[in-house]
């Protein structure tokens, strides 16, 4: 794929009197920051040993960083289909390290700190809807491993296909979802959304998970891409642009609530005063 205009700059420099940097690194850099938002959250619990801000907003705060940052790793591809820009590609594996580190320190929290009856096992694993998030955690633990480039030549041809194990944990947040919210239909205070506030619908993770992963599915579609590479070729991007908009403005919607909630209870977990909603 030959490299858009937007890449050229990208690999240029900027000057400084102090020396150079490369305007690719430093776009990755400030890109890179917002990944490390969840755990910033939850350090001054974690610090302090603050297990009622632990066991309050553990499973918000890292719950719905990881979800941010997974649709973030999967965002990134779509992302290159559609605009033909590769200088955000280094994003993918770092928005997948933070995600596996955050979904591990969540399951790791909540095993020590949450209220489930069972003792650790029961913690974490005690309900189905638990037992979907750990089957979660267990199958990220070899993509970190693995996620570095000694271990893709190391494994070769099959490092590739060991990565897709992404889009079955993709398939299991789904299953975690909607067996945590009623498979949409939220009782009382059991979702992200408060049973006061007239259940609106993009206040349930669920219908968020739906909302940001309708467009990144479609996007993987064979006939779309083979759509999208056919316009490309007849130098008709703005058709591209214009096709894709509804779903980009669907993904936006859903993944603000996600961003909004992650902000508004990680404030309240980073000043130890968690919120009961």
């Amino acid at each position: 794929m030959p490299r858009t205009a937007t890449d050229r700059w990208m690999a240029q420099d900027f000057t400084f009197s102090a020396g150079t940097i490369r305007k690719q690194a430093l776009a990755l850099f400030l890109l890179r920051l917002p990944a490390l938002v969840p755990l910033f959250f939850i350090s001054r619990a974690v610090i302090t040993l603050n297990n009622n801000t632990m066991n309050g907003a553990v499973a918000d705060v890292l719950g719905d960083g990881g979800e941010a940052l997974l649709f973030l790793t999967l965002l990134v591809t779509p992302m290159i289909t559609v605009t033909r820009q590769r200088w955000f590609t280094p994003l993918r594996r770092w928005y997948g390290i933070m995600f596996a580190i955050t979904a591990i320190s969540d399951a790791t929290i909540a095993s020590i700190t949450t209220g489930f009856a069972g003792g650790v096992f029961g913690r974490v694993a005690g309900h189905s809807f638990l037992l979907a998030g750990l089957t979660m955690v267990v199958l990220v633990i070899p993509l970190l491993a693995t996620a570095n480039n000694p271990a893709q030549r190391w494994l070769g041809r099959y490092w590739k296909p060991l990565q897709k194990m992404t889009y079955v944990i993709w398939g299991l947040l789904f299953v975690h979802l909607s067996l945590l919210e009623g498979f949409g239909f939220q009782h009382g205070a059991n979702g992200s959304g408060h049973p006061t506030d007239g259940d609106p619908i993009f206040h349930q993770r669920l219908y968020q998970y739906a909302a940001c992963s309708i467009p990144l599915l479609v996007l993987r579609l064979p006939p779309v891409k083979r759509w999208i590479a056919g316009q490309q070729k007849a130098d008709r991007q703005w058709a591209v642009y214009l096709t894709v908009l509804p779903l980009a403005v669907l993904f936006v919607v859903g993944f603000s609530f996600i961003v909004n909630e992650e902000i508004f209870k990680g404030v309240d977990a980073f000043t130890l005063h968690p919120s009961d909603e």
